[in-house]
Formats: structure tokens, sequence, C-alpha cells
């Protein structure tokens, strides 16, 4: 049978088994890394369906300190969609092949979001 019939050849309940299957094992990956870094400020943590963990931290430099920890690269950027100026402060990275996202978002106070649009673009 080829990959790409596998699903197709599954009956219902075995592809909700899977998915149980998948979702506990990023569920133990989630546990795993949460009780190991217990000393890093965590405010939620969420497992999202493929493999993936989200935590949000109170702050960017929180994001920073779980970056380190890991081992992993932090992007930052900042919008603003209309309805606010956000700034995002991230890391991406991969732990026993499952997706880690750590995070942190802040709405701009006004004189801030200012200044970001009076320098956007420039270095």
């Amino acid at each position: 049978m080829s990959a790409t019939n596998t699903a197709a050849a599954q009956s219902p309940l075995e592809m909700i088994a899977a998915d149980e299957r998948a979702l506990r094992r990023t569920g133990e990956v989630a546990r795993e890394l949460v009780t190991q870094h217990a000393d890093l400020p965590l405010k939620e943590a969420r497992l999202r369906y493929g493999g993936e963990i989200r935590l949000n931290v109170p702050t960017a430099e929180d994001v920073r300190a779980w970056a380190a920890r890991l081992d992993a690269d932090i992007t930052e950027h900042t919008n603003d969609p209309g309805h606010g100026t956000y700034q995002h402060t991230d890391v991406d990275t991969v732990i026993d092949g499952i997706r880690v996202h750590v995070w942190h978002c802040r709405i701009l106070s006004e004189a801030e979001a200012a200044a970001w649009r009076e320098n956007r673009g420039r270095s």
C-alpha cells in the first residue's frame, strides 16, 4: 500500500485512534517540557492538532529566557492590522518531533506605535 493511500485505507475509527495517539504523544512532550523548565515563567500551555505545543509567557524577556534554555532563535516583529499595533516575540523549535512555539504579544502604547510607524522600514 502506498503512503498516499494509507489514510484512505483506514476506517474512521482507526483515524480517530491515530489522532489520539499523536495528541497523547504531544501531551507527553508538553508535560515533560513544562516539568523540566518549571522555573521559567509560563502563563498558558496549549496542545494543537498536528503535533504542536504553544506556550504563552508573560513578557518578551520570558520568551528570551525560554529561547536560551531551548537553544533556539527568537523572532520579533511588529504589525498594525488596523485595530492596534502589536509587538510579537516568538521562538519556534522542535523537540522529539513536536513543534514548540513560545510566544508573547503586546499592544504598543500610542507613543510607541507612533514611533514605530514613523520609523517603519528604516534600519
